[in-house]
């Protein structure tokens, strides 16, 4: 036996320890917290982009990005199942370089991407410890606030780490709980906000852009090139999980019903708040222009961005907003203006407490989304390794968890690395890199159709029934509508038609009037799902560029959105 059979017996033996342990709901759990987690993230989209504009979005956007993504993900996954997800689609479709490409572009990502949010979960616990934003004395020695950040994250991400060697159903139906948890302050947030629009008796008349600015092209192109910009980044990630291709029970049905009710699940999460909000009493007199706005430079304060909005500084005052602060309001905020609505106090009991408990809600949230964010990262490194592209030493399954519990480590390290400062502008680049990695897919799926069309793709929905057979004439018993009918449209019991002539040219067959093309392949009259995906394909690409370019030329100034450490806290807080 060669050296190299050896190799490749050494990796089989150590993927087949693999455990397709993933049912529905861990997948579930996994897959939300890699898409959403929660309605932290949508704040930006209402104070760049105006309130109507960003509830419009948060229909626009699952309709023409989410889903598009999800119809190319069923059909890949459908496909091809296994373990390292789209970096196998890509191989499979461009060869060896371009998978490559994709899974290290997309692995280069998580580093910066999954290490964000252990970071900013030591940030939303700050407002719980205050010494990890003012630091705090150890043992006679000052320690700064940054290292006491960087201790807590650092744990943070071992503790997860750990959790993933333990096993992927295990680290998903944590998310499961970590969700219901993290669900409630936002429920009483929606409940405390609506009591709150019926309790005032009117509806707030909020416009469409930021401001009030007029509608017109130039003005709704400004404002939605910044709030689509917020909208793909909290609607993707849909093909992250498909790395774990072979730790999913019954991937072909399982995947497709996950993502689902994820999609379902997210804009839920997203819009019921953020209408709550609007309409609860942080949306009114302008206040929806605090909502997720952050300061252009450093230690200039958001005071210059409310002066763009022609908000006086005694305006903001009279809302208990310190222009000085670095961050407008954010959730935990809103919950705070909500509550004192509902109460008619200024900083009561309520507003405290769900201020509290929502603040709470997003360490959850940072939690769930290093986790689900983290299980893709980790497993595309150990499919790259199984083809001999990274270092055979991640080729390792743990014996009793069945995990790559190397890669999972390595993964941890990097991580733990990322998390010592702050990559703001990365980040940026981080969403142009994941672009061009779900172009690429969308491309590989295209292709694939024609060149292995035998491949097994999702099946059609049932055809629609034929029509009713018109009434027989005469009521005699060998007329065209009399007895049941076998298949092409004769009478079941009608003899067969008679043999073709030798030579004869056979006629073509009609095509079915509301028919699919059959259960494989697209056919000749696909159903609709496989035609919107071959709309989306042809055109999503130049859409993703587009996008992907906006974000780049927006970054410099709103890219602070996804800031990893800011020097005071939330600003009614």
């Amino acid at each position: 036996m060669t050296k190299k059979s050896k190799e490749e017996n050494v990796i089989s033996a150590e993927t087949k320890k693999l455990k397709r342990e993933l049912t529905l709901l861990p997948l579930f759990g996994l897959i939300y917290f890699t898409v959403c987690g929660g309605a932290f993230g949508a704040e930006p989209m209402v104070g760049w982009s105006g309130p109507g504009l960003a509830l419009l979005l948060f229909v626009l956007t699952p309709l023409f990005f989410s889903i598009p993504n999800m119809l190319m993900v069923r059909e890949m996954q459908s496909m091809m199942p296994v373990e390292g997800g789209y970096y196998h689609w890509l191989k499979v479709a461009f060869g060896p370089f371009v998978g490559y490409m994709g899974g290290w572009m997309n692995w280069v990502v998580s580093w910066v991407d999954v290490s964000i949010y252990p970071v900013l979960a030591a940030y939303y616990l700050g407002y719980f410890i205050p010494a990890l934003r003012e630091g705090a004395t150890i043992g006679g020695v000052f320690v700064d606030s940054t290292w006491l950040s960087f201790l807590v994250a650092v744990t943070l991400i071992w503790l997860v780490s750990a959790l993933n060697v333990r096993g992927a159903r295990f680290s998903g139906l944590l998310t499961n709980w970590l969700g219901v948890i993290m669900l409630l302050p936002l429920i009483a947030l929606t409940i405390i906000g609506f009591m709150a629009w019926m309790k005032g008796g009117t509806t707030v008349q909020l416009p469409f852009l930021p401001g009030g600015a007029e509608v017109n092209f130039s003005n709704t192109i400004g404002a939605l090139s910044t709030g689509i910009f917020v909208a793909m980044w909290n609607f993707m990630g849909w093909e992250l999980p498909a790395a774990a291709g072979d730790e999913i029970v019954n991937p072909k049905k399982t995947y497709p019903l996950a993502m689902v009710l994820v999609l379902v699940a997210a804009i839920a999460t997203y819009a019921l708040p953020t209408l709550a909000g609007l309409y609860g009493g942080a949306g009114e007199d302008g206040r929806y222009q605090m909502w997720g706005i952050e300061e252009y430079e450093s230690g200039e304060g958001i005071g210059p961005v409310l002066d763009e909005y022609g908000v006086p500084h005694e305006q903001a005052q009279s809302w208990g907003v310190d222009t000085s602060s670095s961050v407008g309001w954010e959730f935990p905020d809103i919950a705070h203006a909500v509550s004192d609505k509902l109460t008619g106090q200024t900083n009561g009991t309520l507003a405290l407490v769900m201020g509290g408990l929502v603040t709470f809600s997003a360490v959850l949230s940072m939690i769930g989304l290093f986790i689900g964010n983290g299980l893709g990262g980790t497993r595309v490194p150990f499919a790259m390794a199984a083809d001999g592209m990274m270092p055979k030493f991640m080729v390792k399954v743990h014996p009793k968890y069945g995990t790559p519990w190397v890669a999972i480590l390595f993964c941890g390290l990097i991580y733990s690395i990322f998390s010592l400062s702050a990559f703001a502008a990365l980040v940026v680049i981080d969403v142009f890199l994941n672009m061009l990695v779900l172009m690429a897919e969308f491309f590989a799926m295209w292709k694939l159709r024609f060149t292995m069309p035998h491949l097994e793709r999702p099946p059609p929905p049932p055809p629609a029934p034929p029509p009713p057979p018109p009434p027989a004439r005469g009521g005699g018993g060998g007329g065209r509508g009399a007895g049941p009918r076998g298949g092409g449209g004769r009478p079941a019991w009608a003899p067969p038609p008679p043999p073709p002539r030798p030579g004869a040219r056979p006629r073509p067959r009609r095509r079915p009037a509301g028919g699919g093309g059959g259960g494989g392949g697209v056919g000749l009259c696909p159903p609709l799902h496989a035609r919107l995906a071959w709309i989306f394909s042809l055109v999503w690409p130049l859409f993703v560029t587009i996008g992907s370019c906006q974000v780049i030329l927006i970054g410099g100034k709103h890219a602070s959105i996804y800031r990893l450490y800011v020097d005071d806290g939330m600003a009614s807080h």
